[in-house]
């Protein structure tokens, strides 16, 4: 691979998959929203691109470039709160995900990386089953399923090769969304009380850089027609990490274990294995969850401390 175009280029992911890229001598094509700042970009190998998400599928228009390798697909609109149970957003990030692989066919792009999410997992194992009570929040994970199911098949007759990625709980410096480490972190640092669920649901959390590598690595070696589940390697029950990040902040905090309600299922264990992508890839991640979440923990400290 030696030119790649990534959309959704300026968000947490993005910024860190295309410092990944240019260090594996990679050009790069970073595509972002109107009147996105590229301060984080300077560097020659990449150019930047402004095109809203709605308008993807003029793509072919904005870059003249037919010799592009790879399309990542990151963009999409309301990955975090009341916004994933908004079920016209969802929808309509299904089919700017169609039209990105569109437009991939287009400009003569021979391979189209799509960017999944545990979330979808959870759905496949959950909504389907009868006496289930998903909530608003599902259309998020929904959504990204029929962007998956739809865009394989649009590929497959254009000829393109198609490479799904199910991004786990990601968390690290840099991130600074409500995620369930920061929201965790937050309020044991703000000396809030400790209230959760009880915490026996299997669970993965991976730090954003070895996330990062698994989506290089999936973009340049993986199957055509497959996709890989990029996780951390050491899955546990969210308790454990409960208690690490506890414990990482100060062992005397009471937790409260059980008082917020779970509505949901837990993961077997074995749906956060990571032989699949290793085998195919090559990806091993190296950043342990303790490691990780001191190296988060602190960045936090330092953002409150300004």
């Amino acid at each position: 691979m030696k030119k790649a175009i990534v959309t959704g280029a300026n968000g947490f992911i993005g910024k860190f998959l295309i410092k990944e890229l240019l260090a594996n001598n990679v050009e790069v094509y970073a595509v972002g929203r109107k009147g996105t700042k590229w301060s984080n970009l300077l560097n020659e190998k990449v150019r930047k691109v402004e095109c809203d998400l709605a308008d993807i599928s003029k793509l072919p228009y904005i870059i003249s470039d037919r010799d592009i390798d790879c399309l990542i697909h990151l963009a999409w609109a309301g990955v975090s709160g009341a916004d994933r149970g908004d079920y016209n957003l969802q929808l309509k990030n299904a089919q700017y995900t169609c039209d990105a692989v569109k437009a991939a066919s287009e400009m003569n792009i021979k391979r189209f990386v799509g960017a999944g999410t545990l979330a979808q997992l959870d759905g496949l194992n959950y909504i389907g089953k009868d006496d289930s009570t998903p909530n608003l929040v599902s259309c998020y994970g929904s959504a990204k399923t029929a962007a998956q199911f739809m865009s394989k098949a649009l590929a497959n007759q254009l000829v393109i090769e198609h490479v799904w990625c199910y991004i786990s709980n990601i968390y690290g410096i840099g991130d600074t969304s409500n995620n369930f480490i920061n929201f965790a972190c937050k309020k044991l640092l703000n000396g809030e009380r400790a209230s959760f669920t009880a915490g026996e649901q299997n669970y993965d959390f991976v730090y954003v850089t070895d996330t990062i590598n698994g989506l290089y690595l999936c973009a340049q070696n993986g199957k055509p027609n497959h996709s890989y589940y990029i996780g951390s390697g050491c899955a546990r029950k969210l308790k454990e990490y409960i208690s690490i990040i506890r414990n990482s902040i100060d062992r005397n905090i009471p937790l409260y274990l059980g008082e917020v309600p779970f509505n949901g299922i837990s993961l077997p264990i074995e749906a956060f294995s990571c032989e699949h992508v290793t085998t195919d890839t090559g990806y091993i991640p190296t950043v342990d969850f303790e490691t990780g979440i001191q190296n988060t923990i602190r960045w936090l400290k330092e953002k409150q401390s300004k």
